[in-house]
């Protein structure tokens, strides 16, 4: 059975189901087990090889769009270096406390501790 190891569990689970629309029709079940998918070919007429499966692959990450720096080939194992998205969640800058280093990401707390040192 062919293994597809990826870095991220979102791209691993977005990969496994755009494969499960690719491969349905050749009888190759895409199954997810941690972070890689392996494809189970047990009801497929024929095993299909790494060569095969490697352009359904490249055309299911770019359905998912899942953006990788390369896909490496080991045995029967693919290894796709992926990256994250593009869009991050920003969190908010940490407020610091200048007498004793406090340190909190909210505005209203930061003001009621730097008031407990007395000085405001």
């Amino acid at each position: 059975m062919i293994k597809i190891k990826l870095n991220r569990q979102e791209n691993t689970i977005n990969l496994a189901a755009s494969l499960a629309e690719e491969l349905g029709s050749l009888e190759v079940f895409p199954i997810i087990k941690n972070n890689e998918i392996v494809l189970d070919d047990s009801s497929s007429s024929r095993i299909l090889s790494i060569e095969e499966v490697l352009p359904y692959i490249r055309r299911s990450l770019e359905k998912s769009k899942t953006k990788y720096r390369y896909i490496h080939v080991k045995g029967e194992t693919i290894y796709i270096e992926d990256v994250e998205s593009g869009e991050k969640i920003s969190e908010p800058p940490l407020l610091f406390c200048p007498f004793c280093g406090y340190a909190t990401q909210y505005e209203e707390i930061y003001w009621i501790h730097v008031k407990s040192h007395g000085v405001i």
